[in-house]
């Protein structure tokens, strides 16, 4: 029923306003207002609650991406939440995180080293083979030496790419370190306390 009722024929009273800018009552919610605002009132006049309009075909979309994005947001802080905290925990100063650092650097190093140790082994022996090589100038050279040739240049080549591979991981670890470096200056002045760990006597 719509229009103005009795005090006591009602004890929830629902209110809208149409488009038209019509405000219409009743005692269930007015057909009239299915896509606006609806109050629903208690016998006082108090707003016992308010019903929303159903969402627009846009409008849902743009709630579901503002919760996706709320959700990844929350992700997202609570794994930066977790690194911090790993953070602190591994580390009680920042020249503990160079030393950490120098270490891992310097096992990469120790890789490149023994590459290059390799890789001059194979250009001793590719001397060797060039060497033997003269001797085929204008006579076709025999198979089994081909093959050791390429073999050779295969494993040069195997071990330049390994050493450039290390490098490179070498700049990644550098990046990590001077990341982690970075946020451990920033929770520190925020005030957060690494994790003190007792000193090996």
């Amino acid at each position: 029923m719509l229009g103005a009722l009795p005090i006591a024929a009602w004890s929830q009273l629902y209110v809208c306003t149409t488009p038209g800018g019509r405000t219409l009552t009743g005692d269930g919610p007015p057909n009239e207002c299915q896509n606006v605002q609806i109050r629903e009132l208690n016998r006082d006049g108090s707003i016992k609650r308010v019903i929303e309009p159903p969402l627009t075909p846009e409008q849902k979309k743009k709630r579901e991406d503002d919760d996706k994005k709320r959700r990844e947001r929350e992700i997202q802080a609570q794994e930066q939440l977790r690194k911090d905290r790993a953070l602190l925990e591994t580390y009680a100063s920042e020249d503990e995180i160079e030393a950490s650092r120098d270490r891992t650097l310097a096992s990469r190093q120790a890789l490149i080293d023994r590459a290059n140790q390799q890789l001059k082994g194979f250009k001793l022996d590719r001397k060797r083979l060039d060497d033997e090589a003269e001797f085929y100038v204008k006579r076709q050279i025999p198979e089994k030496l081909k093959r050791a040739l390429e073999d050779n240049a295969a494993l040069q080549a195997q071990q330049l790419k390994t050493i450039d591979d290390i490098r490179a991981e070498m700049q990644r670890i550098n990046e990590r370190y001077d990341a982690e470096l970075q946020r451990f200056r920033e929770l520190v002045m925020r005030g957060a306390t690494p994790v003190q760990r007792k000193q090996s006597d």
